[in-house]
């Protein structure tokens, strides 16, 4: 059994589910979830993401190699993860509106120095009080198109009508993607995955005393 395999087996029996209740809850086959456990296969993204949630834990914790389940006193540590450091370029200005809602305004010049694997990332420079205090006016947050999708943490979403918004993620799976406004006024918002252009993992929000021109 694989690790992935093993801490999915855990989390379940945790919960006190069974396999077919599992796959019952992740809309997915009985065998699935048995080739998962078994080391067979793993589950694509979307659904490692619908799983933490429903389980209640950290995709982190089904996918990182650290022995969560053994001994730690067994384990011999590995090498430090380390993540490269990049010149993030700002390529534009994003005027945020209610409900997390934002448009695109001028260019801007700039970059910010951020660690991060997705060698495709960009910043966005946020102009509004809407999301205050968790976003400030000024503000940078850098987008990384092909980080993962983590429930509880802030996503760029543009629909197909060319629709923007910041939100934070509640849970995304082949159907819909639910959606919290960082203002707490504003209820959430779950969307039909066929209404969605993109999605893109916002990697942080940077102030504006990380910009470098």
């Amino acid at each position: 059994m694989s690790t992935i395999g093993k801490r999915i087996a855990l989390a379940r029996e945790e919960k006190g589910w069974n396999q077919s209740e599992l796959a019952r809850q992740l809309g997915v086959k009985p065998q699935s979830v048995q080739a998962w456990e078994a080391g067979r296969n793993v589950p694509r993204p979307q659904k490692m993401q619908q799983m933490s949630r429903l389980l209640g834990k950290s995709v982190g914790y089904f996918m990182d190699d650290a022995n969560a389940i053994s001994n730690p006193a067994e384990v011999e540590p590995g090498p430090p993860i380390t993540s490269p450091w990049r010149a993030i370029p700002i390529v534009g200005t994003a005027q945020m509106g209610t409900e997390g809602y934002w448009h695109a305004l001028e260019s801007a010049d700039g970059y910010v120095e951020m660690p991060t694997r997705d060698k495709h990332a960009y910043a966005l420079r946020l102009k509004g009080n809407s999301m205050a205090p968790a976003i400030k006016s000024g503000w940078v947050a850098v987008i990384e198109p092909n980080g993962l999708l983590i429930p509880g943490e802030y996503v760029m979403v543009r629909l197909v009508d060319e629709e923007c918004m910041l939100k934070e993620l509640l849970y995304a799976n082949d159907v819909e993607v639910s959606l919290a406004s960082v203002n707490d006024a504003y209820e959430r918002r779950t969307i039909p995955v066929e209404q969605i252009e993109l999605i893109h993992a916002v990697g942080a929000v940077c102030p504006p005393s990380k910009v470098r021109v």
